[in-house]
């Protein structure tokens, strides 16, 4: 059961502000693009290499004019907008918390704007929390803020009716940057910029900002350089050119230290619990790892595990799932690139609740109200063999990571 006074909800206080003293110095059709603007989800545009390069010679993807005209749109899409709220995926994590952050400060500094950027859940891992500290934008939980009509929104890391965001239903997005595949209610959205093919949504974002001409300050280029590291395991997870580039041009503008003040920020003892717990009843089905918890003390802590044990040698999955107040959430990972991850997770959790991802990671939730504890637990058990035989895994033979001691 997590302690009470090791909850980060209580820790960040009724508003999750950050307005930093502390700066660096942390899956369908795609909508058409709007007027103007070059088609999402292209690669590098259409654009060839020039006749007299070498063919040998490394082709950057940035493409200016295509990166420009983007812009354009998108300043189009909110002109004229007086007030504008910029929604991350709930429980944010490092590329959600660094793309909302450069929107906000692209708008600031572009249209003289001050966008607001909202999440549902908390900032519960410790590298995130100390990731909000180092950032000069204003964050506010969205259960406590109320969104009028006529407020623009934009969204990052995340899509209209994903599933894992709390956007008011029925509420119409003026713009969406993401770099998740295209969910069919990113159609209705004024202007869409959703592309695959990046690692992360920050380095979407570094378009932005380079199309602008906008010199990122370097608490911003230290946020943006770290969440594109962790989106894509130090460009080793479905890191493409585009990541690669971004990378190149944030590392000379960010703070190593702010970098290693977010990378190694200290973290509660019910870190070390939970990972006790994890050890003690994982299994391994085949080349699966799964690891069933319990309570969980906060939500992304099933990603930190799913990550963790992807580690060990001769695992080619790992499937952790446990609780947080009234949802069971999962997390999957997977070595291999081509292992449609989203794809099979959303299938095994199917109509019980929501999930999406990528080819290697993918996460799900399922919402836990009106059940009783037996219900939760028939529950749990039959999304966790579901999940496994989606994954090729017999759930009916495992070993255990810690054989039990004999009698």
């Amino acid at each position: 059961m997590p302690d009470p006074d090791e909850d980060p909800s209580a820790a960040e206080g009724s508003r999750a502000r950050a307005v930093g003293p502390a700066r660096a110095g942390g899956d369908r059709e795609p909508s058409a693009p709007p007027a103007g603007a070059p088609a999402a989800g292209s690669g590098a545009d259409g654009a060839s290499p020039s006749d007299t390069a070498s063919p040998a010679a490394p082709v950057s993807p940035w493409v200016p004019d295509a990166a420009r005209a983007r812009l354009v749109a998108l300043l189009a899409a909110l002109e004229g907008a007086e007030r504008l709220f910029v929604v991350t995926h709930d429980n944010p994590d490092p590329d959600a918390l660094a793309s909302a952050a450069a929107l906000a400060f692209l708008l600031r500094e572009l249209e003289g704007m001050s966008p607001t950027v909202l999440f549902g859940g908390i900032v519960g891992r410790a590298e995130n929390r100390q990731l909000l500290q180092e950032l000069d934008v204003e964050f506010v939980r969205m259960e406590e803020t109320e969104i009028p009509t006529g407020i623009a929104l934009a969204m990052v890391d995340t899509q209209p009716r994903a599933g894992n965001n709390s956007l008011p239903a029925g509420r119409i997005v003026s713009a969406v940057i993401d770099h998740h595949p295209p969910r069919p209610d990113s159609a209705a959205t004024t202007f869409a910029d959703l592309r695959p093919e990046f690692g992360a949504s920050g380095s979407m974002l570094v378009e932005y900002l380079r199309a602008a001409d906008l010199e990122p300050e370097p608490w911003l280029a230290t946020a943006l350089f770290y969440a594109i590291q962790t989106e894509t395991m130090d460009l080793g997870r479905e890191a493409s050119a585009h990541d690669v580039e971004a990378s190149m041009f944030l590392y000379p503008r960010s703070d190593p230290a702010g970098v290693s003040r977010i990378k190694h920020a200290r973290v509660p003892a019910s870190y070390f619990r939970t990972m006790h717990e994890a050890v003690a009843v994982a299994r391994k089905h085949g080349r699966v790892v799964a690891i069933p918890l319990g309570l969980l003390a906060y939500p992304d802590m099933v990603a930190e595990i799913a990550d963790e044990f992807l580690q060990m040698q001769g695992v080619d999955w790992t499937v952790a799932l446990g609780r947080y107040r009234d949802r069971l959430l999962i997390s999957v990972r997977a070595h291999d690139t081509t292992a449609h991850a989203g794809t099979r997770v959303r299938e095994a959790i199917g109509e019980r609740g929501s999930a999406g991802g990528h080819g290697t990671f993918a996460g799900g939730q399922i919402d836990l109200r009106g059940k009783s504890e037996t219900e939760i637990e028939a529950l749990r058990r039959d999304v966790l063999g579901d999940l496994l035989r989606a994954l090729d895994a017999d759930p009916d033979v495992s070993e255990a990571l810690i054989p039990e001691p004999e009698a």
